[in-house]
């Protein structure tokens, strides 16, 4: 259902004839306090969870209803979109932190720096916290979180004559890795991906800021130099495959998956697809925390939900937010959906912290996932045009790659560019 490039943006587009919105009354005949609550492409594996849940809250709030329904991936942003623009939207809607950001360009989410306590703020990673923020305006309470880690091939690692016990930390040490590898033994080393956040979360673990305080462009520093040239020089050498001009995350897993690329950078729920379709890879295959710069900044994947302004049961919906994002909820759900929590007291169970040397590899990815947690943060921030200055910044930086400009002339035309909208 879920995987960490899923977070990065909800792009379909359907017709909104189908989105088949309706409007909800806040009380029922019962004269009970009924509230709709959105999610996104939960059922059926969930089902019984939020089932549960669900009777869990109203055995607590017996005056009310909660009414769930679950929205496919892909309709999510036409549906939420229409019935917002029409003052029908839910209570409680499930979102990612980029999306949600254009309602709240509307004023259209409730700010939860009001809604709720500096005490139930505080249970949060205050890094994953803010991944909700806009300006001034914390518009939704994060839910589960994805961190990327280093999925490796011991077998490439020790013909190429590298330690397999101790993968790369830093894109420094990749770079080293890269050259030793492909000289040992004519593969590449890895493959980070432009369909996503990828590229531009790497410049920013290596110190690239992207806005100023005023939104204009902050990269054409020597830091944001330094990490565009790190990308250009890798393409020159040739140690990076030529297919991230034009093939995405799926080309890197297919690469990974046939013995041609040593590294994956990727969360640990694409071990159980290499275990499916590569058995003989997955036996040679051992995993590391993430790759990061010099900042030591770690990337992550959140999901919000948030409240839209329109709800008539504005104090109740914030409420069954926060109880359905609570760390003894979150515990529950993300056991059985193997991701994380976003809260810091579900991080400290068990089931994050320890996995047995001999435990299987996805038990231990789990537990290196979650010990990223506290340096994790959303590195691409939600903002106005985000989209496009990644598009600006991908394109310049193919520009540069192919030899059209310089490293210095391409990071600079980006900065023109982005600086002109």
């Amino acid at each position: 259902m879920l995987n960490r490039r899923k977070f990065v943006g909800l792009s379909a587009l359907f017709l909104l004839g189908a989105c088949g919105a309706q409007t909800t009354n806040s009380t029922t005949s019962a004269g009970k306090n009924k509230i709709v609550f959105w999610t996104m492409q939960l059922k059926p594996q969930f089902e019984q969870y939020m089932t549960n849940l669900i009777a869990g809250f109203v055995k607590e709030n017996p005056t009310a209803e909660v009414e769930w329904v679950d929205i496919p991936w892909g309709e999510m942003e036409t549906k939420i979109l229409t019935v917002v623009a029409a003052k029908t939207a839910p209570d409680v809607v499930n979102l990612n932190p980029q999306f949600a950001s254009k309602l709240a360009e509307k004023n259209a989410l409730v700010d939860m720096n009001k809604a709720i306590s500096a005490t139930d703020q505080a249970s949060y990673f205050p890094n994953i916290w803010k991944a909700n923020q806009l300006d001034q305006v914390t518009f939704g309470l994060p839910w589960y979180v994805a961190t990327d880690i280093t999925i490796y091939n011991r077998d490439l690692f020790e013909k190429a004559g590298l330690d397999a016990a101790k993968p790369p930390q830093t894109f420094e040490d990749l770079t080293k890795v890269a050259e030793q590898i492909k000289a040992k033994t004519g593969k590449y080393a890895f493959m980070l991906t432009m369909d996503g956040g990828q590229v531009l979360e790497s410049m920013v673990q290596m110190g690239m800021k992207l806005f100023d305080a005023n939104g204009k462009a902050a990269f054409n520093d020597a830091a944001g130099k330094a990490a565009f040239a790190y990308w250009v020089n890798l393409f020159e050498k040739q140690l990076i495959p030529r297919e991230i001009l034009t093939e995405g995350h799926r080309k890197a897993v297919e690469l990974y998956q046939s013995g041609e690329l040593a590294i994956l950078l990727t969360g640990p729920q694409f071990l159980q697809s290499v275990a499916k379709n590569a058995p003989e890879i997955a036996k040679v295959t051992d995993i590391g925390a993430q790759i990061t710069g010099s900042t030591g900044k770690k990337s992550a994947a959140v999901m919000n939900v948030a409240v839209p302004t329109t709800s008539q049961n504005q104090e109740l919906a914030v409420k069954f937010a926060l109880y359905l994002t609570n760390a003894e909820n979150q515990l529950a759900f993300t056991k059985v959906e193997n991701l994380l929590p976003s809260t810091i007291t579900s991080s400290r169970d068990r089931y994050f912290t320890e996995a047995a040397k001999d435990s299987p590899l996805l038990d231990r990815a789990r537990v290196v996932s979650a010990s990223q947690l506290p340096q994790s943060e959303v590195l691409i921030p939600p903002a106005k045009g985000i989209e496009n200055l990644r598009k600006i910044i991908y394109e310049e930086l193919q520009t540069a790659m192919l030899k059209e400009k310089s490293s210095e002339q391409a990071i600079a035309t980006a900065a023109e560019r982005w600086n002109a909208l």
